[in-house]
């Protein structure tokens, strides 16, 4: 598939690859899976029901995602980014905007960074994790099991044995990990 310029774009129901882009509106993408890469220089992009291989980028608009199985990276320059039922690996970054991420079922890799608005990542209890987590100020709820180094700004060190590596850069902002 192409890409467009200057409007809004909506793909659904796709099983095939998928390569869009515009340059000024928002994309929509639902029950898709496969490659999937998506591009806009000014819009939000929401993502419902994907799997696969995913790669979303905006330059001001806000990252939505729901139900996304598979590998997911997401970048936007100035929004925000919420995510809920995900289950499998992300990467997400702003430059601008605050992080609220909640996963279901982890996957190889969590890494979420921005430069100044706060992160709450929610994850499952009783997985093993490597956390190295930096902030302003970073908070937990439901930390058992922990070994190593716990500050007010970082948190180094390993739960429930360790295994899938969870990295949070949040800048100057605030952190929230909660493992439920």
């Amino acid at each position: 598939m192409a890409g467009l310029r200057g409007g809004g774009i909506e793909v659904s129901d796709s099983k095939e690859d998928i390569d869009l882009g515009t340059s000024g509106g928002g994309i929509e993408a639902k029950h898709c899976s496969g490659q999937i890469h998506l591009n806009t220089s000014g819009g939000s992009i929401e993502l419902t029901e994907l799997s696969g291989n995913i790669r979303a980028t905006t330059s001001g608009g806000n990252v939505e995602a729901e139900k996304i199985n598979g590998e997911l990276v997401a970048h936007t320059s100035g929004g925000n980014i919420s995510m809920t039922s995900m289950s499998g690996s992300l990467e997400a970054s702003t430059s601008g905007g605050n992080i609220d991420v909640e996963i279901s079922e982890t996957g190889k890799f969590v890494k979420l960074n921005n430069s100044g608005g706060s992160v709450h990542l929610q994850i499952p209890k009783g997985k093993g994790l490597n956390l190295d987590i930096h902030g302003d100020r970073i908070k937990t709820e439901g930390l058992s099991n922990f070994s190593g180094s716990m500050e007010k700004q970082s948190i180094s060190g390993t739960v429930n044995g360790g295994g899938t590596p969870v990295d949070i850069d949040a800048g100057s902002g605030g952190v929230t990990l909660a493992l439920r």
